[in-house]
This record gives C-alpha cells, sequence and structure tokens, in this order.
C-alpha cells in the first residue's frame, strides 16, 4: 500500500465559493463576498471595479472614496464592502489572486433604488369640458410602475380608488364639476418605501340660477321671504334686482346668504310690510368670469276673502259670485293656515308662498290639503243645495 503525501507548498490558491451576484438597495452597505483558500504569502488578492480602476491591494484602500474597505470575518475572507452604496456603483466586479496567470472571480453587483417623483403636473384649475392632463415623472431602480388614485375628498366614508391604466399620465376628457377632485400618482418597484405625489384638480363653470318658485302670493301689510339658489364656480357676483337696481339691505330689505355646498348658494331675499308698491317682478342675478344667468319672479298680492259669519260654528259661508244662480256657498277660515281649522304643521302659517325652510315636498303637501279642503267643500255645496 502507497501513502501520498502534499505539502501545503505545493497548493495553489483558489476561490472558495461559487460565483455569486450581490444585490443592495441604494443608502445601504454592499457586501461583495470573496473567500480564498492556499493563499501564500507572496500572493495577494485585489479588487477592481467596473471601469478597470484598482481599488485595494490586501487589505489596503488604494483609492480615495471612504465608501470602500476590505473587510476580513475570517482569514480566508476578502469581501469588498460598499458604505451608503449609490445607483452607479452596478456592475461587474472582479476578485483577482496575483497568481500565474492571474485568477479573476467576477461578482455583479446590483443596486436597487426605492421609486421617487422627480416632477409632476402640479394643482390644476380648468374650465368644465375641458381636457385635463396630470403626469408624474418618476425615477427608481427596477423602473417603477405607476397607478393613479382619485381620493373622493368631497364623499364622506368613501375610499380612494384606482381609476385609469397603469402609466405616468392620467388624462380627463371633457372634464365635468363631478370630476372635481384629488388624484393621486404611486411609483411602485417593489422597494419600499413606495413614492406618491398628490394634485388636486378644480373645476370652474358658468353660473346657474334656479328659483323654488316663480311666483308668489301675500298679503300687504305681511313679511315675506324669496329665495333663489346659485350654482357656479367661482362664485363670483351675485344679487337681488327691483326695477334694474341692485337690491341691498336697508330697513325694507334684508339679504342673507347660505352656503349649501361647495358650489352652491342660497340668496334669501326678505321684504318686510308688505305694500302696494313692492308687488311685481324680482330678478336674481348671479355672474362670473364664465357668463351670467338671471332667473325672474312674481310677486304678487294675495287678497284674503272677506269673512261673513252666520252662526256661532267653526263653518262659515260666503257667497263669493251672486251671478251664478247656483250661488254656491263656500266655506272660509278666520286664518288661512290656522291649526284649528285642519293645518297642523306650524311651518305652513304666515307666508302665502314658500318659505326658506320650504322644498318642493312641503309645496305638495301644502297644495295636498288645500284641494282635500276643497273637496270637502264641494261635498258641503253639493249637500246644501239638495236641502
Amino acid at each position: 500500500m502507497y501513502f501520498f503525501h502534499v505539502s501545503a507548498e505545493g497548493l495553489v490558491p483558489n476561490f472558495d465559493v461559487p460565483i455569486l451576484n450581490a444585490t443592495a438597495v441604494s443608502g445601504t452597505t454592499a457586501v461583495l463576498p470573496c473567500t480564498i483558500t492556499a493563499l501564500k504569502d507572496d500572493h495577494k488578492v485585489a479588487w477592481v471595479d467596473p471601469r478597470k480602476k484598482l481599488l485595494t491591494v490586501a487589505e489596503k484602500r488604494i483609492i480615495t472614496d471612504p465608501r470602500i474597505s476590505v473587510e476580513r470575518p475570517f482569514t480566508k475572507d476578502w469581501n469588498l464592502h460598499i458604505r451608503n452604496v449609490r445607483l452607479n456603483d452596478s456592475g461587474e466586479y472582479l476578485c483577482q489572486i496575483n497568481t500565474k496567470p492571474v485568477k479573476s472571480m467576477k461578482i455583479l453587483l446590483t443596486i436597487h433604488e426605492p421609486p421617487s417623483i422627480l416632477e409632476h403636473s402640479g394643482d390644476q384649475t380648468v374650465r368644465e369640458g375641458d381636457t385635463v392632463a396630470l403626469w408624474c415623472k418618476v425615477g427608481g431602480e427596477p423602473y417603477p410602475a405607476v397607478t393613479w388614485y382619485r381620493q373622493y375628498v368631497h364623499e364622506k366614508n368613501s375610499a380612494k380608488s384606482i381609476i385609469g391604466e397603469e402609466g405616468e399620465a392620467l388624462r380627463i376628457h371633457n372634464i365635468s364639476r363631478y370630476c372635481e377632485d384629488v388624484y393621486e400618482c404611486v411609483a411602485n418597484n417593489d422597494i419600499e418605501p413606495t413614492a406618491s405625489k398628490r394634485m388636486k384638480v378644480s373645476v370652474e363653470f358658468p353660473p346657474e340660477v334656479q328659483l323654488y318658485n316663480t311666483r308668489m302670493g301675500q298679503g300687504q301689510g305681511k313679511e315675506t321671504i324669496i329665495d333663489c339658489k346659485i350654482t357656479a364656480n367661482p362664485q363670483g357676483y351675485i344679487v337681488w334686482q327691483r326695477q334694474g337696481r341692485e337690491i341691498t339691505n336697508s330697513h325694507k330689505y334684508g339679504i342673507t346668504v347660505y352656503e349649501e355646498d361647495r358650489y352652491t348658494t342660497t340668496l334669501s331675499l326678505r321684504i318686510a310690510r308688505l305694500n302696494e308698491d313692492d308687488f311685481g317682478k324680482y330678478k336674481c342675478h348671479a355672474q362670473n368670469k364664465y357668463g351670467t344667468d338671471t332667473e325672474d319672479m312674481m310677486l304678487y298680492e294675495f287678497v284674503e276673502p272677506q269673512i261673513t259669519s252666520t252662526s256661532s260654528t267653526t263653518t262659515e259661508y260666503l257667497v263669493i259670485d251672486d251671478t251664478n244662480p247656483w250661488k254656491k256657498r263656500l266655506p272660509v277660515y278666520n286664518d288661512r293656515y290656522s291649526p284649528t281649522q285642519g293645518l297642523e304643521n306650524h311651518k305652513y302659517r304666515g307666508n302665502a308662498g314658500a318659505s326658506r325652510a320650504g322644498t318642493d315636498s312641503t309645496c305638495s303637501g301644502s297644495y295636498h290639503v288645500i284641494l282635500t279642503m276643497w273637496s270637502i267643500t264641494v261635498h258641503l255645496v253639493i249637500y246644501y243645495c239638495r236641502r
């Protein structure tokens, strides 16, 4: 049996690990491993960067970059450390042994960079019907994907939602006031943290004037309120006019503005102690930089019928047309909206037209009550005639 002995002097230096690639996130420390066996004193280890520049020899740094060092946790290790690594540090590095021929091991360093928003379109104010272009210019490695979100800041309990397709630009065609919102671009490449930017889009449009009623009746000596609703952005100039002149606050008139929502304002006109000169046409006028709108309100005199009492009962009769051979007698009441006469809701009292507290359903209810009263009246008349 034969035994062979190989002395350490007969061994040649060699790399003890397979070729590895290294990955690091910018701003952190990149570690490029290099483990060598059988390294003799007359052999040196060197590191070369992707631009073929010599970085280190043995444990000494050759270049002036203080971020670079050789770390040796074990005697076989010659690891290259790059602190606060940057994107331009990426590339192929060489760990070399000065044997003949020179032995080299290649290590590819890949630097990942979190996404960033480099530029963006910013907040925009546009006119209704225009096309809006929002964009975000992004950076990062790998290159980020950009997703767009709408925030729904004007709606309660509404979470943001994805809109459109992925991409650096979002285009909104024929934009309306209902598209006014905050939009957000979010860049993501799976490297934390993500980057985002919010942009507010404001939509402007000409005024739209609406009246709660176009005609209203009230008696002399009483007070009345007429309202108009103006929807506009920006609101601009809003006014009640009478006979071509602007109505302002005085002992006769009171102007109150109510903010209903971000677009809508109610302009309320209170007229005290109505007289004959107060009846006629009133104009609600609104104007902004995009246009004007006007609506007319007719205030007419409401004359309460004269009451002729014939008995002590709650229902009284009035002959309203003596020329009619039927001589219909109609029931009348001491107070047109008296609770004792069947109208229990106090908000109907005092004003024959609509008040600011009224709504469309309120007006419908009052009409229904009045029609019901007249149907009872007809029944009583027929019964009276048949007697």
